[in-house]
């Protein structure tokens, strides 16, 4: 699954309930969370801590000087930053911890399919038998940036499994050299039909609702 919600939204919140509910069936193992630093240390522990309902997941972040001894811990989520992810391969995490379910936060951060992070990722993925990308903004630099993070989540029956075979179908070259990609003229309303079954997209202003602003100028 997908998840496009603009901030606020609840993306972790509805994460941990999705992980509560596999947790308490007894289909979780545990969980993988892949995300920036910032959002290991301060977003999912506090979003654990804020809602009694996820109180009873135990939370480990990977990260720092003792994190080979951290992979003995045993928790239901793991978070690991995406530069941690050459030392949790070559540590044995996935073998260690067996999780079943990968979180990409900020989904993002993997657009590019020639990066290492994505290489590393990308052999694991059939281990995992849920994937969910989060971010708010897919498509920062144009819907080329979608295929890496798709093909994450569903490992190619969306888009397709090869980032050259995707940009044939829904682009054309342009700019010197033909190294620029603009997508087709129908190509929005196609890729977005086929990820209508996998992804939720939100926005914020349809659905938060901001009190009135008071400005006060201080003098």
């Amino acid at each position: 699954a997908a998840l496009f919600l603009d901030p606020g939204l609840g993306k972790s919140a509805i994460s941990l309930a999705a992980l509560s509910t596999l947790k308490a069936q007894k289909m979780l193992n545990c969980a993988l969370v892949i995300a920036p630093l910032r959002v290991c240390h301060n977003v999912w522990p506090s979003e654990v801590e804020k809602w009694s309902d996820f109180s009873g997941l135990r939370i480990t972040v990977l990260h720092g000087t003792k994190k080979d001894k951290l992979l003995d811990v045993k928790s239901d989520i793991y978070l690991l930053n995406p530069e941690g992810l050459e030392w949790f391969v070559a540590a044995g995490g996935f073998d260690k911890l067996r999780p079943d379910v990968l979180i990409v936060d900020e989904s993002t951060k993997f657009k590019a399919t020639n990066t290492r992070r994505f290489k590393l990722l990308k052999p694991m993925l059939s281990r995992f038998r849920r994937r969910w990308i989060l971010t708010g903004s897919p498509a920062p630099n144009g819907l080329l940036d979608l295929f890496g993070q798709v093909l994450i989540a569903d490992r190619g029956a969306a888009l397709g499994r090869y980032i050259t075979h995707y940009r044939m179908q829904y682009f054309i070259p342009s700019g010197f050299g033909g190294y620029t990609w603009l997508p087709q003229k129908d190509a929005p309303e196609k890729i977005y039909e086929k990820l209508a079954p996998l992804a939720l997209r939100m926005s914020a202003e349809d659905y938060l609702e901001l009190p009135v602003l008071v400005e006060r100028e201080v003098v």
